[in-house]
């Protein structure tokens, strides 16, 4: 009797998308499967970084030794302010250089064709740079280039990618939703304004937008910022209280669906 393919779509976030590394954890400990994962921006980092191979409480740990001047570096190009190529670099080490066709679990990663406005699925070529491309908040990151499609962040697109995870084939999907951070009072720069005007734009599509999913996890992250990886240890573990919440509902799942296999066959 084949048993229920399980797709994760992890959701976008910035900082609050670490919450997805807290849900990874608690399926991984409790033996949950993985068949396949869909990613988007802050989801995308984390569900590939865990395809690839990488240690969930590794990469926590990690995470609270970091801060955004890690991570960005101001440029004089035309069509951003801030280079990736410091994530890029990292996102290259972490997935130790892979290509999708590497990775020990399937993984589709979700990004915005700025010229098109159109969704892009990337399930081929570089890991890295494809996690970079649906991180790049238009304006403040500099977009990335790939096979002649200028690409931002797939949160503009497609928040939180459960439907994707069913068009690679899952039969019982796990999505995270991360949610909004509040609404900032102090704009203090450009790129605050960017950064708020596309939260305040996202919120609005995401009200007519909804989430494929069977199970759908939502951490409590209260008035956790976008930028506040300083609270990396809170937000893991507001992640794994979500997920803990999760298992009789996932487990419920994958048994209705071992039950209708058997009364079908």
């Amino acid at each position: 009797m084949p048993k229920p393919k399980v797709g994760l779509a992890l959701g976008s976030g910035a900082a609050r998308g670490l919450a997805n590394l807290g849900v990874l954890q608690v399926l991984e400990e409790e033996q949950i499967p993985i068949d396949m994962i869909a990613g988007t921006s802050a989801g995308a980092v984390v569900g590939c970084l865990y395809a690839s191979g990488s240690d969930l409480h590794v990469l926590a740990a990690m995470l609270e030794e970091l801060d955004w001047s890690d991570l960005t570096s101001w440029t004089l190009q035309r069509r951003g302010l801030v280079s990736p190529d410091k994530i890029y670099n990292m996102l290259k080490i972490l997935t130790r250089n892979a290509n999708f066709e590497d990775l020990k679990i399937p993984a589709a990663v979700v990004a915005t064709d700025l010229r098109r406005g159109s969704e892009v699925v990337l399930e081929s070529g570089s890991v890295a740079e494809a996690v970079r491309a649906s991180l790049s908040i238009p304006g403040v990151f500099v977009p990335t280039e790939i096979e002649g499609r200028l690409l931002v962040d797939g949160a503009l697109v497609n928040r939180v990618p459960g439907d994707v995870c069913r068009r690679m084939g899952a039969d019982v999907i796990i999505a995270v939703d991360v949610g909004f951070a509040p609404l900032r009072t102090n704009i203090r720069n450009l790129p605050d304004v960017i950064v708020q005007t596309i939260d305040i734009l996202s919120r609005q599509a995401a009200a007519h937008q909804g989430i494929d999913a069977d199970v759908l996890i939502l951490p409590d992250l209260g008035n956790v910022t976008l930028t506040q990886l300083n609270r990396s240890a809170e937000i893991i573990e507001k992640g794994r209280q979500a997920a803990i919440a999760s298992l009789d509902m996932i487990r419920d799942k994958l048994a209705l669906f071992d039950s209708r296999n058997r009364e079908s066959s």
